[in-house]
């Protein structure tokens, strides 16, 4: 199993019924804890998975868990999943149809990540897109932060973001940055009905070279002395919830006016 996907907890082991039942290879689970899991243990054998009991030494023996993980090991579960599909560049047309996508310029720490991953799922975001070489990677703590987010987004690693961003752009995309010093409100910004969302590093935001790839360059208006910006996980949930509601309100009109 070590070329597997390992995923922990109640919650993030039903979103991978949900979206990946083929994917499942194994299930074990702690002994005891049967009562509390019996929604997933039947959603495994639909997926003709049959859960393993296991006393709490041979379950910690499989699972593995690293300090980081071991307080999940009372949860009881662990899933074992065939890795999920991660596109690069020369993928970017498989987003033609897509709507919304996220773009993030160097975002390094494993729980905003999560955060903007998790975010980005719950509004309905198509893809994110991440740099290849200088990002924090879907490791085992961002998955099991985000808590399932990841299963319902495409995920892009990208090792050019300027040149993915002029990919996309092509594809009929138009791309709004986030960044404090940005001409445009949030609120007051008309998005194209396919957007793509810039959001930097934190506490550097957005590189240069990234902000003159960018049609519109945006800001969340607020703060106060010496609290001039938002930690980047909670910008790109209020920014995602903004432009998602204005893209659906305006798809919602359009539909309603093509209707004879």
């Amino acid at each position: 199993m070590q070329s597997m996907e390992k995923v922990f907890g109640k919650h993030s082991a039903h979103v991978l019924f949900l979206t990946r039942p083929h994917a499942v290879r194994r299930l074990i689970l702690l002994e005891g804890k049967e009562r509390d899991l019996g929604e997933i243990m039947e959603m495994a054998r639909r997926a003709n998975i049959h859960p393993e009991i296991l006393p709490m030494a041979k379950f910690l023996q499989i699972a593995n868990f690293t300090d980081e993980e071991k307080h999940l090991k009372n949860q009881g579960i662990c899933v074992f999943a065939e890795p999920r599909k991660i596109y690069d560049e020369g993928d970017l047309d498989e987003l033609r149809d897509a709507r919304i996508v996220l773009a993030l310029d160097q975002v390094s720490n494993p729980q905003n990540l999560a955060a903007i991953l998790r975010s980005a799922a719950f509004f309905g975001v198509d893809a994110v897109l991440l740099l290849k070489n200088r990002s924090v990677d879907l490791s085992p703590t961002v998955l099991r932060i985000a808590v399932g987010g990841v299963e319902y987004i495409r995920v892009f690693k990208v090792i050019n973001l300027a040149r993915s961003l002029d990919a996309l752009r092509e594809l009929g995309f138009w791309v709004y940055g986030l960044d404090e010093r940005g001409d445009h409100a949030l609120g007051e910004t008309d998005f194209d009905r396919r957007a793509v969302l810039v959001i930097g590093a934190e506490g550097e935001g957005l590189r240069l070279r990234t902000r003159k790839f960018c049609d519109v360059l945006v800001r969340i208006p607020g703060g106060q002395p010496g609290l001039g910006s938002l930690n980047v996980g909670v910008a790109a949930a209020v920014a995602m919830a903004e432009i998602c509601r204005r893209i659906r309100v305006e798809h919602s009109a359009e539909a309603k006016q093509a209707v004879p």
